[in-house]
């Protein structure tokens, strides 16, 4: 792992970055305890969301390798162990129970993760003996909910504990919210706290890709919870990191991060009020061993602005998430600066967008998190789909070659007369629709509108958050089995006709 040190001066400030990139190379694979938490509460029996939430549990179960453990619980009202922790290759076995989960009434997050908390630490003596329970493994909680705590513990900061207690014990929480309903800074405190992510997923049917990238990352890790520090005479004014979560740390001189996979990036900034001649000394620990950087008042550098930059930047993304007052021309500066690194340029440019559209819950989203997605791969024989650094997965799906027996289909707008051919599943918008829709249509469609896939042998199309709409008739359809004689209108503007073969 690189570590680079970068320092700047701001008026009477100087601001100390600590950067660490992570190489394509990754370290041994480890094994992982994950222990899916699904929401079970009465509206995740809407649409269908629990029997997907089912579906994806069971392919990532397949997806696990044979050295891997893994659990399922679900919460309403009660806190139920599904398939309890278990190694994968025991877990396919008992996948069948996971068809009997139903729907219940309330929606007791902070029961479910303070149980899952518990036994993911301590670990059933039948599966791990007399040893330290999953010593060794990469530990996560995954949360997949749609809703808000209710009617107990509905407050930020028990959920900010929560994380914190999840940390000592080397767990992470990834959070995952669905649609529109749930509560994005409980979410946001929780993930971060812990060292994890959070996620927004329009639909349901996203999860499946974040769950096999989060699969992919926690078995690529490069180093575990290294920790930054500085030590120095000056006042520490703020700090703040630039990583999987973007948050403010408070004027604190120790940071303890988040597990860091091949590819990432991640930096802590001090922000410092020296007494007098700067000095400092950096200080990061990881596995394997001790670094040490000197910072004099002779190294900063007038001209290099990156630390500052690389300060402001987390700022403002806050203050964007928050509904602050952004300064819109310090993100533009942002994303000039090739001295930063290029997904910090990215997200800039995401999140510049999405102020523009005024998008709620994704441009929170792309303001507090950066995540990544893995290579083109295979993930214990499944496949992962491919973005470019930094994407997150509420981004569009790009269109993948045929792979043997895959349905090919072809869509024709009827207004146009244009086709053009996809491969299932696809996930389609505005951009992927653009060749063959008339230019007038296309500000009606979103940018993710529509999900084209196969279930039980048939075609199926199914709405994944579009602001307009897809409608069959003069009805809005949310899920729908499509044949060739179908038209789809889109957003009320578009009519189209699917064709599919295999």
């Amino acid at each position: 792992m690189i570590i680079e040190v970068h320092t700047s001066r701001s008026g009477e400030y100087v601001d100390v970055e600590v950067r660490l990139l992570a190489g394509e190379t990754q370290a041994q694979s480890m094994p992982t305890a994950f222990l899916l938490l699904i929401d079970s509460s009465k509206s995740m029996g809407d649409f269908g969301k629990l029997a997907q939430a089912v579906e994806v549990a069971k392919r990532l179960i397949a997806a696990m390798g044979p050295g891997d453990v893994v659990a399922v619980y679900t919460f309403d009202e009660v806190v139920k162990t599904v398939i309890p922790l278990m190694p994968a290759s025991k877990a396919v076995e008992k996948i069948d129970r996971l068809d009997k989960v139903k729907p219940g009434t309330y929606t007791f997050l902070y029961q479910a993760l303070t149980r899952a908390m518990e036994d993911l630490t301590v670990g059933p003596r039948s599966l791990f003996g007399r040893g330290p329970p999953l010593a060794g493994y990469v530990k996560r909680i995954i949360v997949i909910t749609d809703g808000q705590p209710w009617p107990y513990y509905t407050e930020e900061h028990w959920y900010e504990a929560l994380g914190k207690a999840a940390a000592a014990y080397g767990i992470s929480i990834i959070a995952i919210g669905v649609g529109y309903d749930y509560n994005e800074r409980i979410l946001y405190k929780l993930a971060s706290a812990s060292g994890g992510t959070w996620y927004h997923a329009a639909n349901i049917s996203d999860v499946a890709q974040i769950l096999m990238a989060e699969l992919g990352h926690a078995k690529s890790i490069v180093s575990r919870r290294p920790v930054v520090r500085i030590e120095t005479d000056a006042e520490i004014v703020e700090t703040r990191k630039l990583g999987r979560t973007i948050t403010s740390l408070g004027p604190t001189k120790e940071v303890t991060l988040e597990d860091i996979s091949a590819g990432e990036v991640v930096s802590v900034v001090f922000r410092l009020r020296p007494k007098g001649q700067l000095s400092a000394e950096v200080v990061v620990i990881t596995e394997e061993g001790e670094v040490r950087r000197r910072v004099e008042e002779t190294a900063v550098a007038t001209q290099d602005k990156t630390a500052t930059l690389a300060f402001q930047l987390a700022g403002e993304l806050i203050k964007a998430a928050e509904g602050g007052k952004v300064e819109l021309e310090a993100l533009h500066t942002v994303a000039l600066e090739r001295g930063l690194p290029e997904v910090y340029r990215e997200k800039v440019t995401r999140v510049l967008e999405m102020w523009q559209s005024g998008q709620s819950k994704e441009l929170v989203h792309e303001a507090t998190t950066i995540t990544y997605s893995l290579p083109a791969a295979q993930v214990s024989g499944t496949a992962v789909f491919s973005h470019s650094a930094g994407e997150t997965a509420t981004m569009e799906r790009e269109v993948i070659s045929a792979q043997p027996g895959q349905v090919e289909c072809e869509i024709t707008c009827l207004d146009t007369g244009r086709s053009m051919r996809i491969f299932l599943p696809a996930v389609l918008g505005r951009a992927d629709l653009a060749e063959i829709l008339p230019k007038s249509q296309l500000d009606y469609i979103s940018r993710r509108h529509m999900e084209v896939y196969v279930k039980d042998g048939e075609v199926y199309i199914r709405d994944v958050g579009s602001r307009n709409g897809i409608y069959i008739g003069n009805d809005r359809i949310y899920e729908a089995k499509i044949t060739p004689d179908v038209d789809v209108v889109l957003a009320k503007v578009a009519k189209i006709r699917i064709k599919c073969k295999k």
